[in-house]
């Protein structure tokens, strides 16, 4: 008989990675609440839930999930992105620049970019299309100073739109990522006015969620032939003293550090031969991106400060293996993501808790209730992992299949399959294994029984989940001072089977938690695998879950499936005085609007889609 295990908040921040790392502005109350850390106040969400509401009763378009934005998390790690170059600029000697750019299609939401600029009025923004440029001018108007990194494939009108505002005063570095490219700038443009940019393809392998769209296949950059080609072009041309950086882009969500010193190493080499051949006004290295996000809570606490470490260490090692015959370049840092991720959270209420398997009861005499107990009596007698493996492969194989029995057999079998399951579990807690892995099992252990029905839309939440397989965290709101009951999937309210998630990273722990129906929360090593932990499963109906580190991208790609829109958005702000407050920003999209995109211009319904 295992004994129960003592719990805390403290022990639920542990298991969700609550208050640490990228989730820092996030903490627990000794009862059990998650709020947010604003300044000195901590805000729980069932505070933030009754200020939405009472709100609600004078706005249109509200729904019982919502998006709740914080721009102030924005300010907090562009200074903190700012500040770990700087530091390690002090640490290493380092006499160039940092340069910070925010590209904009991470997010082009306008109190987003506003929150960029108004941190720092040295911090420059990237567009990779002519609208992008436009909203960028717009928020820009008096701030021309600011360093804009024009990307993207570039025609004429592009082109003509950068010469306008170059002659407006806007301070425009202008990318070349092909020959096409190069010999359109030295057509339209003239040498002495222009700042031009070389985006070159980085021949280097990189750990990371899009390892695979970089070297020498990645659809960005200059290829070595047509670096050397465009060099000579613009030599030809009189615009060699116009390159003034260069540009690499090593992936998204690089994963291994160490990569990042290879990448520094890389373009400084690069750096110091295109200024020997000619390129003499060179003067800025561009990283692009690659700063990783921590959504699953398994990185080093410093990230950030490693990040800048392990580039700046390359960039030196680079110059002092080049003799040091070039000054050290200043260095263009384009993290986006890392920027705005932590600005937005989905706060999604939950409409209904479902159960897999049927309530247990008396099976009767049947074959069915004596392979049951015959089944019990084995899994107790197990002492291996192969065996119980064994075990819960045969009872899934026997009761898990289609059946032309009739209902209460099927019944019956669910019944016993959930019973057989419960006792596999209870039976392997005892047996304290040093892993419960086992590319030999059908189902796995943990496969949570309970559905939550969460009132939203994950292709309009989180569509990155569903198009690339990113893992975002999910936490409780309530009971997270209690000992976890079990595990559940989240779903949406979509007609589609991609709409849930259900993943949670497992944190490292000597030894393994388990929920009170033995199911693991952690585990030694850390691992990824299914259900989310919940205190009281009868307390989810009406409660809430938060879905943080949503303030990237995912509002640029967000998708309408099923014609479910954008959830209300609402602000939470740090005023002044040292109070918080709440703004509501808009209601949820109307489903008129959203037949209106389809086509149905007819039809005057202006409510939200979603659930009351």
């Amino acid at each position: 008989m295992m004994t129960e295990e003592i719990w805390s908040a403290e022990k639920s921040k542990a298991v969700f990675g609550v208050g640490r790392n990228d989730l820092h502005f996030l903490d627990i109350t000794e009862d059990g609440n998650l709020c947010v850390k604003l300044g000195k106040h901590r805000i729980t969400f069932q505070e933030l839930v009754r200020s939405v509401n009472s709100m609600s009763e004078n706005g249109t378009r509200y729904t019982s999930s919502f998006t709740l934005r914080i721009p102030q998390l924005i300010t907090y790690q562009v200074k903190k992105l700012k500040a770990s170059f700087e530091r390690v600029f002090d640490e290493l000697g380092y006499r160039g620049k940092f340069i910070g750019i925010y590209p904009v299609k991470v997010n082009q939401r306008k109190d987003f970019v506003t929150a960029v600029i108004r941190t720092d009025s040295e911090y420059g923004l990237e567009a990779g299309t002519k609208p992008e440029l436009l909203l960028i001018k717009k928020l820009t108007e008096n701030e021309k100073h600011r360093q804009i990194v024009c990307n993207g494939t570039k025609d004429p009108k592009y082109l003509k739109l950068i010469q306008a505002s170059m002659d407006s005063g806007w301070n425009i570095g202008i990318s070349i990522e092909s020959v096409q490219e190069a010999r359109l700038v030295v057509k339209h443009f003239k040498p002495q006015k222009t700042h031009l940019i070389l985006r070159i393809k980085p021949y280097l392998n990189v750990e990371g969620h899009w390892s695979h769209s970089t070297g020498r296949d990645s659809k960005f950059g200059l290829s070595i032939h047509d670096l050397y080609n465009v060099v000579e072009l613009l030599k030809q041309s009189g615009f060699a003293e116009s390159v003034k950086s260069i540009l690499g882009h090593a992936g998204s969500q690089i994963t291994g550090l160490d990569a990042f010193t290879r990448f520094g190493s890389f373009l400084t080499k690069l750096y110091s031969e295109l200024r020997e051949m000619g390129l003499s006004n060179l003067e800025n290295i561009d990283f692009g991106g690659g700063l990783a996000i921590d959504y699953a809570g398994s990185y080093p606490p410093d990230l950030m400060y490693q990040y800048a470490y392990n580039i700046v260490t390359g960039v030196k090692a680079q110059i002092e293996r080049d003799s040091k015959r070039h000054p050290e370049p200043n260095i263009m840092i384009e993290a986006g993501r890392a920027v705005t991720a932590l600005a937005a959270l989905i706060v999604v209420h939950a409409l209904e808790l479902r159960s897999v398997f049927p309530t247990p009861g008396d099976t009767h005499e049947s074959e069915t209730a004596r392979a049951e107990e015959d089944y019990l009596t084995r899994i107790h007698n197990a002492n291996t992992l192969e065996k119980m493996v064994s075990l819960w492969n045969e009872f899934h194989e026997r009761f898990g299949g289609m059946t032309l029995a009739g209902l209460e057999a099927i019944h019956v079998r669910e019944m016993v399959v959930g019973k057989l399951e419960t006792a596999v579990r209870a039976r392997l807690r005892e047996m304290n294994l040093p892993t419960y892995s086992s590319d030999k099992l059908e189902r796995s252990f943990w496969y949570p029984e309970h559905i939550v029905i969460g009132n939203f839309s994950v292709f309009n939440s989180i569509a990155d989940h569903v198009m690339v397989q990113q893992h975002f965290p999910v936490i409780p709101t309530r009971d997270l001072h209690i000992h976890p009951q079990s595990t559940v999937r989240l779903v949406d309210i979509t007609c589609d089977s991609d709409g849930e998630i259900a993943d949670f990273y497992r944190q490292h722990t000597e030894k393994t938690w388990f929920t009170k129906d033995n199911r693991p929360v952690t585990m030694p090593g850390g691992k990824m695998d299914k259900g989310i932990p919940v205190g009281v499963l009868d307390s989810v109906p009406g409660s809430y879950f938060v879905i943080p580190l949503v303030g990237a991208y995912q509002d640029a790609i967000e998708m309408d499936h099923n014609l479910l829109g954008d959830l209300p958005d609402v602000e939470l702000r740090l005023k002044e005085d040292n109070t918080w407050g709440i703004s509501w920003i808009t209601g949820a999209e109307s489903i008129e609007d959203l037949l209106k995109d389809a086509g149905y211009a007819d039809i005057d319904v202006h409510e939200d889609p979603y659930m009351s």
